[in-house]
Order: structure tokens, then C-alpha cells, then sequence
């Protein structure tokens, strides 16, 4: 026990005081890159908050390098997520364990090719980085959260190359100039390198200004489509309660009607704001048929959906439209569920870590005390909607985070984008403004609009340029209006893809498979000696 005690001691607290002070300045400088994410103009910081974790982590041996890239990407991870906690404590802790581990395993293969040409490692680590961003948004354990590129949200010139390389592009330029700045203040380079250093970072960023300052329009005139936001700021703990249910029904029956003055093309109701299965309620959905009849116009309405299969039944996330004449129209399934908090990842193979599952044997379940967790099913397909005048596609909450999935929705036919979320789970926190943020690339990415319906904010209309043009803040309750136009031909990154994500992705898989072999073949010819 006291070899368990002291073991745990010098794990935490290492005698040796190099270590120590080690750790603090990894952590400060996770401290700071996280601060670049937050909702003010700190974005800055990103171009330099890496260059000094890579200076001490590249002194070190590949063991070491992951050990330390560890530590740095759990304090930046925490220190930029701690948020989630309010909305799914075991899903935070998950996110920052299993997101920690891309950083530390992709620096210690920096490090590894580091040691053998220092140039080949510094060629190689931008690489690396964009491909542990791409890979890191495939698969159900998907959280492409925490990209570098996100940290330059508030920066609208700076962010319009992403139409033509897409956010992993400008994560490449960012982990590009933090290897300039940190060469340009080692010593132990030549003043040759040190200039050249000067070179790439003023060229670079540089070259993002200038080509965002080119294309950069005035605001461009209002388009033939008329849209209204519904934000109602319903309190989630009344939401689905059976004696205040109906409150959602009948203020945004009320926000619907007053809507109306501005005679709408098509009412955007935010994420789940209908507290309701309709295809199988029917109550429920007679009053929404009443409500959309009465207006004589489409609605998107988010509410839950279910469906039984052969052996049970699957519930969805879903967005309906209703028709003007209050039918029900086109219907929508969430594809992409966040981990942890939507569903377990792969449920039908892992059902053992399901809510009905764990619900047999967890009493703080059964009586439904846990809010966060639900097991829905991912969609199969992206659903583009008709409303005559216009086709659009549409993201729930989470799925504003997926640059190719959405570039895949606006080359199915989707001429706007709607993005309905409920982030009252987030509070007051940094979530509601990085979510935002998100919704602002995939905008300038495909150039084309994109509207947001948010249950407690925020609520805005994005050109395709990233400009909010409308907005409704946090814990407001109201509703936006504006005329935006379909979108005309599809840019660069909306033809292409996240080309540059997906070669870096194939390039860092060819680097880690040759460093394995290297190491197995190692490890046989010793066994052999």
C-alpha cells in the first residue's frame, strides 16, 4: 500500500524539479491555446501557443514525447471542453482521455522522424497534425471539436481561404507558423534560418490576408427567400414535463403567428422545440398541422422521431417539415449523433454500455435523473427539402461540425443550409459561441448561406462570407427574419472536398504503419540476438 501510495506520489508530483516545471510550462501553454477559442478576438495566440511545447517536446525520445504531448493535449482538451461536463460528465471525461491521445501519438511520431532528419520531421509534423484533424472526424467516436482552425473564427478575412482548402487547410498554416516561430527564436539556429523563419510566417499570414481581402464583397443585396427563426428560450426542465408540455406548443404557435407579418417562405423551428414523437403521437401532431395550416407556409420543425424495425423499435433526432397545408411532409434523421451523449457508439455491438442496458442495474436511470443520455440511431442519408422557391439541407446541432459531411449536403442539390440545435444544455459557457462559430466556416467554406435556430440562442442569419446578418443572443426569446439567396455554383472546396485533410490523413497512416514495422522488425531481430 505504501509502495501504491509513494508510486502515485512521484507520478504526480516527480522528485526531480526539472520534471515538475516541465509539466507547468506544458500546461500554461495548454492554457493558453485554449483561451484562442474562446468568444473574443484572442485567436491570435494559435499562430505561437504551440511552438514552445514543440521546442521541449522535441528534446525528448519518443516515450517521452508522448507522455508530455499527453499531458499538454489533457490540460488543453480540459481546459477547452470543461463545458461538456454540464451536459454529459462521463461524455467530458471520455472526450478529453480519447481526444488527448491523437496529439500525443502523432508528437511522438514527430519526434521519432525528428531524431532521424530534422528536416524530415519538421516536414513531416504539419502533416501528422492535419491528419490526426481528418481522421479524428471519422468513425461514431467522432468530436472534431478542438480543430486548430476553429481558433480563428473571429477573424473573417483572415478564415476565406477555407472555401478554396477548408478549416483543415488553415489548421496546416497555423502548425506551419508555430515551427517558423519557434525556429525563429532557437538560438542554436543560424541567422539564415531565423530569416527564413521571418519569411514564411509574414508570407503566410500575409498571403491569408491579402486573398481574404480580395474577395471580401460589401454586403451583398438581400435574396428572393424569405426565412423566419423562431428562438423560444424554453426552460429545459419544464420542456417535457407532462403538465407544462404543451407551453412549447402554444408560444411557438404565437411566435409562428406574429412571424407571419413578415410573410415567410418557410419558419425554422430549433432543435427538438416540439416535445413530441409525430408520427406517432397524434395529438401532437394535429396541433402542429393546426399551427403550420394557420400560416399557410412551411415549417422545419425539430422533434424526435421512431420507428419500429424488425425486433424494436429505433428512435431518431429529427426534423420534420410540415407542408402549408399542415401535413406532414419530408423527414429528416440526424446522422451525425454526438458519442456518449446522443448514443454509444456502435450500440447494436456494444449494447452492454446502452441506457436500457445500464438502466437494469443503475437506479439514478431508472428514475431518469440522467437527462443527457439517450440512445437514439444515426440516420442513413442526407435529406434535401423542397419548399418550391428554394431546396435546402438540413444539420442538427452537432453535425455543423463535419466540413465534408456538409459539403456533401450542398452537392446533393442544397441551395441554403439550416442548422437547428438546442445549446441550452451549455448554459452561459464558452459551447453556445464555439457551436456558433462552427456554423461561420461551413458558411465560407461552401459560399453559401446558412441559417441557425437555436432554443436559447444563438440564432443568426451567415452569408456566405461568414457575416452575421441577423443575430438573437444567449436566453433571448424572439424571432429573426431576412431574405437570402440560393446558392450560385459550388466553390473549390465544395467540388474538391477536404483534399487536404484526406492526403495529409493517408500520408500520417503510411508514417505510422512504416514506424510499426520498424518497431516489430526491431523487436524480432533482438529476440532473435
Amino acid at each position: 500500500m505504501r509502495s501504491l501510495l509513494t508510486n502515485t506520489k512521484s507520478f504526480f508530483w516527480p522528485d526531480d524539479r526539472s520534471v515538475r516545471l516541465r509539466r507547468a510550462e506544458l500546461t500554461f501553454w495548454a492554457f493558453l491555446l485554449a483561451v484562442a477559442y474562446l468568444p473574443l478576438p484572442f485567436g491570435f495566440i494559435a499562430w505561437f501557443a504551440l511552438a514552445r511545447p514543440l521546442a521541449i517536446i522535441s528534446r525528448m525520445t519518443p516515450g517521452q514525447a508522448f507522455k508530455a504531448a499527453y499531458l499538454f493535449a489533457f490540460m488543453h482538451n480540459l481546459f477547452h471542453l470543461y463545458w461538456v461536463a454540464t451536459v454529459t460528465p462521463p461524455g467530458m471525461v471520455a472526450a478529453v482521455f480519447i481526444l488527448s491521445l491523437y496529439p500525443a501519438a502523432v508528437l511522438a511520431a514527430y519526434v521519432k522522424l525528428y531524431r532521424f532528419r530534422k528536416y524530415v520531421g519538421l516536414i513531416a509534423l504539419p502533416i501528422l497534425w492535419v491528419g490526426m484533424e481528418y481522421f479524428r472526424s471519422l468513425t461514431e467516436f467522432a468530436f472534431p471539436w478542438t480543430d486548430l482552425a476553429y481558433s480563428q473564427g473571429y477573424y473573417l478575412t483572415l478564415i476565406q481561404i477555407v472555401s478554396v482548402v477548408g478549416c483543415y487547410g488553415l489548421s496546416l498554416a497555423l502548425v506551419v507558423v508555430n515551427i517558423m516561430v519557434w525556429r525563429l527564436f532557437n538560438r542554436a539556429n543560424r541567422l539564415e534560418a531565423r530569416v527564413t523563419a521571418v519569411i514564411v510566417i509574414l508570407g503566410l499570414l500575409g498571403g491569408l490576408y491579402l486573398y481574404g481581402w480580395v474577395v471580401f464583397p460589401p454586403y451583398p443585396e438581400t435574396g428572393p427567400v424569405r426565412v423566419s427563426l423562431l428562438q423560444g428560450n424554453v426552460d429545459l426542465a419544464t420542456k417535457w414535463r407532462p403538465e407544462t408540455r404543451l407551453r412549447s406548443f402554444e408560444l411557438y404557435d404565437s411566435l409562428s403567428q406574429e412571424a407571419m407579418a413578415a410573410e415567410p417562405q418557410l419558419i425554422v423551428w430549433p432543435e427538438t422545440s416540439a416535445p413530441s414523437y409525430p408520427r406517432v403521437e397524434a395529438r401532437y401532431r394535429r396541433l402542429l398541422g393546426k399551427t403550420v395550416a394557420a400560416t399557410g407556409t412551411n415549417h422545419l420543425i425539430g422533434a424526435l422521431d421512431v420507428i419500429a424495425g424488425a425486433d424494436k423499435e429505433k428512435s431518431y433526432n429529427a426534423a420534420f417539415q410540415f407542408n402549408p397545408d399542415g401535413s406532414m411532409g419530408t423527414v429528416y434523421h440526424k446522422v451525425k449523433l454526438v458519442p456518449f451523449s446522443e448514443h454509444v457508439p456502435y450500440q447494436d455491438h456494444l449494447s452492454f454500455l446502452s441506457r436500457d442496458f445500464l438502466a437494469r442495474y443503475l437506479d439514478i436511470i431508472k428514475t431518469r435523473q440522467v437527462q443527457w443520455w439517450s440512445d437514439f440511431y444515426p440516420g442513413d442519408s442526407i435529406v434535401i427539402f423542397d419548399m418550391d422557391t428554394a431546396t435546402y439541407a438540413v444539420l442538427i446541432c452537432f453535425e455543423s461540425a463535419f466540413p465534408d459531411y456538409v459539403r456533401h449536403c450542398v452537392r446533393s442539390g442544397a441551395e441554403f443550409l439550416v442548422n437547428i440545435t438546442n445549446d441550452t444544455w451549455f448554459g452561459r459557457s464558452p459551447g453556445p459561441y464555439q457551436h456558433m462559430r462552427l456554423a461561420v466556416f461551413r458558411a465560407v467554406e461552401n459560399r453559401c448561406w446558412l441559417v441557425r435556430c437555436a432554443n436559447t440562442g444563438i440564432s443568426a442569419f451567415i452569408d456566405p462570407y461568414g457575416r452575421e446578418r441577423e443575430r438573437l443572443g444567449l436566453y433571448e426569446q424572439g424571432i429573426l427574419t431576412a431574405r437570402i439567396s440560393p446558392v450560385e455554383g459550388h466553390g473549390f472546396f465544395t467540388e474538391t472536398g477536404p483534399i487536404c485533410g484526406q492526403i495529409s490523413s493517408l500520408i500520417m497512416t503510411a508514417i505510422f504503419v512504416i514506424l510499426i514495422v520498424l518497431w516489430l522488425r526491431k523487436r524480432i531481430l533482438y529476440k532473435r540476438l
